[in-house]
């Protein structure tokens, strides 16, 4: 049967106007995003502490915006997001990726510093202080590598590692050390062979009479139950042997040797615990001498912030 030409006429006419009328609906419905949109939403959502929506953002500026000026910097904030969430994996091969430029810029510079942060949250005390000597030996700013021996300083001072802080401040240059600050900081870590410890052997040795050893490392309480634990055990091993009562004096040997031998260890662990306490607590305290000097310094230098204080800084 023949197509009259009307219907086909008719037909085409209604094929056009469908493409036209999807044509037209893709349009309407397309949208537009402009880089500056883009990176402020992301900076918003970081604002608002979801870090991980945050990261999405920035990579997502990052991919559809690769010329923008401000790239490198939404992928370190990316990276710093990522940091913030917990995904330290993550953020270490972000600032990784960042650090291969040469000569470094100051994205790079912050990245080596934020991969520092990384490895310390991960434990990785060994791989942080790396990070901060790959710095020192790829920046030929005196000033950045001043920051980083700071850096590595403050890390031997948490891990209580007085002589190597030590050191690693004495690297700095003598503008950076020429402070009255840094001088009370040295004078601390000279004096931290004199922290007041105790001796875990004499401890043990103390234990021979129960609670003694930890009324040697002040722990009073400790003492008095060991002394009254281990007391009572002999008391009663002794009172069942005397009444002929040899099972059960055994069996109250047996568990009394058991608390004497723990009686023995508490107090060796417990001296090692005491010389522990005490270096963190110096070490919390040179902290704070160098805060508070900071925060009392009247010069120019100390109202802005030193540039070698104890936190990384990141430039948002």
């Amino acid at each position: 049967m023949p197509i009259k030409p009307s219907c086909l006429i008719n037909h085409c006419l209604k094929v056009v106007f469908s493409i036209f009328l999807t044509v037209s609906i893709s349009f309407a419905d397309a949208i537009v995003i402009e880089a500056e949109q883009q990176y402020r939403y992301a900076e918003k959502l970081y604002e608002e502490q979801q870090y991980r929506r945050a990261a999405d953002e920035f990579d997502r500026f990052t991919h559809f915006f690769p010329d923008h000026p401000d790239r490198r910097m939404a992928g370190f904030k990316a990276g710093t997001a990522f940091f913030k969430a917990g995904d330290s994996d993550t953020a270490l091969r972000r600032f990784n990726q960042l650090t291969q430029v040469d000569p470094l810029d100051d994205i790079a510079i912050e990245s080596f510093f934020m991969m520092t942060e990384c490895h310390l949250f991960r434990k990785e005390h060994g791989r942080a202080i790396l990070q901060m000597h790959n710095l020192i030996a790829l920046s030929d700013y005196p000033q950045v590598k001043d920051r980083a021996w700071a850096r590595m300083g403050w890390i031997h001072i948490d891990q209580m590692e007085w002589e190597e802080a030590r050191s690693a401040f004495r690297r700095m240059s003598a503008a950076a050390r020429a402070d009255t600050r840094m001088e009370r900081l040295d004078s601390g870590l000279e004096q931290a062979s004199r922290i007041p410890r105790k001796s875990p052997s004499l401890a043990g040795t103390l234990s021979v009479i129960p609670g003694a050893g930890q009324l040697y490392t002040k722990r009073y309480e400790d003492a008095l139950l060991a002394f009254l634990v281990n007391g009572a055990l002999m008391w009663a091993a002794y009172e069942s042997f005397d009444q002929d009562l040899n099972a059960l004096g055994g069996l109250l040997t047996f568990v009394g040797l058991g608390f004497y031998a723990s009686n023995i260890y508490g107090a060796v662990s417990g001296a090692h615990k005491h010389n522990l306490r005490q270096k963190q607590q110096y070490a919390d305290r040179l902290r704070l001498d160098y805060l508070d000097g900071l925060s009392s310094d009247p010069s120019p230098q100390g109202r802005s912030g030193d540039r070698f204080v104890l936190a990384f800084r990141i430039p948002f």
